[in-house]
């Protein structure tokens, strides 16, 4: 208990500093003014976006689960996503998230709780791996985003370095024949043959092994919802005076996405801040009171999809009623 205390209250010392550190950087009234003059059809746009990954997230989880043979619908895993926005603000990192998942559908797919469950793992991989494969993509076309200081160009080449792994997996896993895979994970299965939890993992797994059609439009869906996001911020960009491609927002937004699964601060704020104004004060040499007014509307659209999630989990129970509705 002492322990979580602890860990609660180092996170609210990092908000702390980094509302001391915004406000020695920009003058909040004219933030404030910024963002009453802001677009609406371009904050619309933005919070459209904001939502849409969930959807996303939603269909992507259905077609892993229905790879195992476990019908569930989008529309209750939209929920479950939906809730998980709310406990990924209370709890940093995809901790929130993941074990909303966890909780869900192990109550939904009950007998098959740790193979439904899988699923929430894999599907975690292969969209924080889509983040670099998206920055192999963006980075090079935009490495004046990054060549502005040591630390940019550092950051640039390792997500690249580890786009570069992602895509020799992907390639190696799609290639390679469906017997040599099932091989290797049968010699995992021997190695922990006395653990039933591998044993039901390395059986899910040699499932996917014959399903990688499936996975790789499951990939293809992460993608999407790294370049949904990176649309989100530059249609709020565009909001309050941003003025800056697609192209370039996809080369770093996976950067701030990667920074916000450490768990040091709530709603990643302070990470989210920091990067905003070390990437779009360099090259993009964005007003300070405009990156601020950013940072604070991407805030904002993260809490109002949270508080939704907020509302759902206090009616969403998971019993007869939502698993009568899970079969599709």
């Amino acid at each position: 208990m002492n322990r979580r205390l602890l860990s609660a209250g180092l996170k609210v010392v990092v908000v702390m500093v980094a509302v001391i550190w915004l406000s020695r950087r920009v003058d909040w009234l004219s933030v404030l003014r910024v963002i009453s003059s802001a677009s609406p059809s371009q904050l619309l746009l933005a919070y459209g976006l904001s939502w849409a990954p969930i959807f996303i997230s939603a269909c992507r989880w259905r077609a892993l689960l229905r790879v195992l043979d476990i019908p569930v619908s989008v529309g209750l895993l939209l929920r479950v996503a939906q809730i998980g926005q709310f406990f990924a603000v209370l709890v940093p990192g995809v901790a929130g998230d993941d074990g909303t998942r966890f909780y869900y559908i192990s109550r939904i797919a009950k007998g098959r709780a740790r193979q439904a469950c899988s699923t929430v793992l894999l599907d975690r991989a292969l969209g924080f791996g889509s983040l670099f494969v998206v920055s192999l993509v963006c980075i090079p076309l935009n490495w004046s985003l990054m060549e502005q200081t040591s630390g940019t160009r550092l950051i640039g080449y390792g997500f690249l370095s580890m786009g570069c792994v992602m895509l020799v997996l992907g390639a190696i896993f799609f290639v390679v024949s469906k017997p040599l895979l099932d091989g290797v994970i049968r010699a995992v299965q021997a190695r922990f043959q006395s653990s039933r939890l591998v044993a039901e993992l390395t059986e899910a797994a040699m499932v996917f092994t014959g399903r990688r059609s499936t996975l790789a439009l499951v990939v293809l869906g992460a993608v999407l919802t790294q370049v949904v996001v990176s649309a989100s911020f530059w249609a709020g960009g565009r909001a309050v005076g941003i003025s800056l491609q697609l192209m370039s927002w996809a080369s770093f937004v996976p950067v701030i996405l990667v920074a916000a699964v450490l768990p040091i601060t709530f709603a990643g704020i302070g990470v989210r801040d920091t990067l905003l104004f070390l990437f779009l004060g360099g090259a993009a040499q964005s007003d300070p009171e405009r990156v601020a007014a950013l940072s604070v509307l991407i805030l904002a659209f993260g809490l109002m999809n949270a508080s939704i999630g907020g509302v759902l989990y206090l009616f969403f129970k998971p019993l007869a009623q939502e698993e009568a509705d899970a079969v599709s």
